[in-house]
C-alpha cells in the first residue's frame, strides 16, 4: 500500500461510473480475499486512520451508489419477465453493458445492455414450419418521459398512444427491408415505476460484427423511413434531424472478433430465400376446420348477425403520404396485433363505406377465441379498425 496519503485519497474519492453487477461481485470478491490475506499476514503494518476512512469510502460508496440507481439492470428486467434463462444470460460475462442515454422528442431513451447466444431464453420461437429459432440476441432499452410523467402500464388504454419500433439493423443494409420484423424478431415491454422497459430480441446478428449494428427506437409500430436517413453508398444509417417524433440511434459497441463475412453471407441468403418460400401447410383439425368454415360463410353484409365489435379495438386511423396506414390493438387478456397495410391494397376501387375482412386469429379455443380483423374505408380517407369476436 502507497505511503502517499494524499495520493490515496484523491484515487479513493474521486467519481466513478455505476459499476454493473459482475463488477459488484467482483468487487466483494476482492474484499473477502484481502481480508483472508490480512489474517494470515504475520508481519502486519499500521494504516494511517485517514487511508482506511479512504478505502472505506471507496468500498462502501459503491453501495451506496447501487442503492440510489434509478433503472433496472437487464437481469432484473429479465426477471420481471419471468425469464430465468435470459437472466442468467445477462449475469453472465457474454453481456454487454452500455447505459447510453438519448433525449429526443419529450423522451428519454436508454440502450442498457445486449446479449447473444443460442438457447439463452425461457421462450424460444418458431418460424412458420416450426424450427426452433434457437441462435438470438436480446437488447434492452429503457423509455421515459423527461419531464417524469409516467409511461403507461402495458394494460391502460393510453400504452397505444406511445408506440415505438425498436429494431436493430445493420450497416450496409436497407433498414426497410432489414430489420427486427423481418430477421425472426419481436419484442416485448413492462413498466416499472413509471419506466417502460423493451426486450427485444432476432436472429443472432454477431456475426455482422465487422459492418456495424445500430439500434434505433423510433415513434410508431413499424419502420418509418422518414425517421433516419440511409446512405445506399456508404450504407451509414443516421438520425433525420427534421423528423417530428422519436429517432434515438445507437451504435451497438460488439467486439469486432464476432463477425464471420461467411456466415453472414449465407445467413442473408436463407433469409431472402425463406421471404419468397411459402410456409409449410399445417395438418387442421376439428377445431381449424370450424373456424374455416366461419369465416368462409362470414361476409361485409351478414358479419353483425355472428360477430360483435369489440369496442376498445375502434379505431381511426389516417394513412400516410403513401397511402400506409399502420394499427395496433391490445386486448383484455393481453393479446393483440399489429398491421400495416397499404389501403390501395384493401380497397383497390377505393369504395368508401364498405367492410372488409383483413385477417383473424383464434386460439386453440377455437370460435371462443377467434377474433376477426376488419378495415372500411371512409368518405374523408381515414381508415376505420375494428376487431369482432362471434357471438356466442
Amino acid at each position: 500500500m502507497t505511503n502517499n496519503i494524499d495520493e490515496l485519497l484523491k484515487t479513493a474519492l474521486a467519481p466513478s461510473a455505476v459499476p454493473d453487477e459482475r463488477l459488484n461481485n467482483q468487487v466483494l470478491s476482492a474484499v473477502k480475499e484481502r481480508k483472508n490475506m490480512t489474517n494470515n499476514l504475520t508481519n502486519k503494518r499500521k494504516i494511517p486512520a485517514t487511508a482506511i476512512i479512504a478505502v472505506c469510502t471507496l468500498i462502501f460508496g459503491s453501495f451506496t451508489v447501487l442503492a440510489a440507481r434509478h433503472y433496472l439492470t437487464p437481469s432484473e428486467i429479465a426477471t420481471e419477465m419471468k425469464d430465468d434463462t435470459l437472466k442468467a444470460a445477462f449475469l453472465s460475462e457474454n453481456a454487454l453493458f452500455i447505459n447510453e442515454t438519448q433525449e429526443i422528442g419529450g423522451y428519454r431513451i436508454i440502450l442498457l445492455g445486449t446479449v447473444a447466444g443460442k438457447n439463452i431464453s425461457d421462450y424460444l420461437s418458431t418460424d412458420g414450419n416450426g424450427i426452433v429459432a434457437d441462435d438470438r440476441i436480446y437488447t434492452v432499452v429503457a423509455i421515459e418521459h423527461t419531464d417524469g410523467t409516467p409511461m403507461p402500464d402495458t394494460s391502460s388504454d393510453e400504452y397505444d398512444m406511445g408506440a415505438f419500433y425498436v429494431s436493430h439493423y445493420i450497416r450496409g443494409l436497407d433498414p426497410k427491408k432489414y430489420s427486427i420484423m423481418s430477421m425472426g424478431g419481436g419484442s416485448s415491454a413492462v413498466v416499472k415505476d413509471g419506466v417502460e422497459y423493451r426486450i427485444m430480441e432476432m436472429d443472432n446478428i454477431e456475426m455482422f460484427a465487422d459492418k456495424g449494428i445500430y439500434v434505433g427506437v423510433s415513434s410508431g409500430t413499424f419502420y418509418d423511413a422518414n425517421a433516419y436517413i440511409y446512405d445506399e453508398n456508404t450504407g451509414v444509417m443516421t438520425q433525420n434531424p427534421d423528423y417530428d417524433g422519436v429517432n434515438a440511434l445507437f451504435e451497438l459497441p460488439i467486439d469486432k472478433d464476432k463477425a464471420d463475412p461467411e456466415a453472414a453471407k449465407a445467413y442473408l441468403e436463407e433469409l431472402e430465400n425463406s421471404w419468397n418460400t411459402p410456409d409449410e401447410p399445417i395438418e387442421k383439425d376439428e377445431t381449424d376446420l370450424a373456424v374455416d368454415d366461419f369465416i368462409n360463410n362470414l361476409t361485409a353484409e351478414n358479419i353483425d348477425e355472428y360477430a360483435v365489435p369489440i369496442e376498445s379495438t375502434i379505431m381511426i386511423c389516417i394513412p400516410d403520404t403513401n397511402g400506409i396506414v399502420n394499427y395496433e390493438y391490445v386486448l383484455e387478456d393481453g393479446s393483440g396485433g399489429t398491421s400495416r397495410i397499404s389501403i390501395n391494397d384493401v380497397f383497390p376501387h377505393g369504395a368508401a363505406n364498405k367492410l372488409v375482412i383483413n385477417g383473424y386469429s383464434y386460439s386453440e379455443d377455437g370460435l371462443e377465441g377467434l377474433r376477426i380483423e376488419t378495415m372500411t374505408l371512409n368518405e374523408d380517407g381515414t381508415v376505420t379498425f375494428v376487431v369482432y369476436k362471434p357471438i356466442t
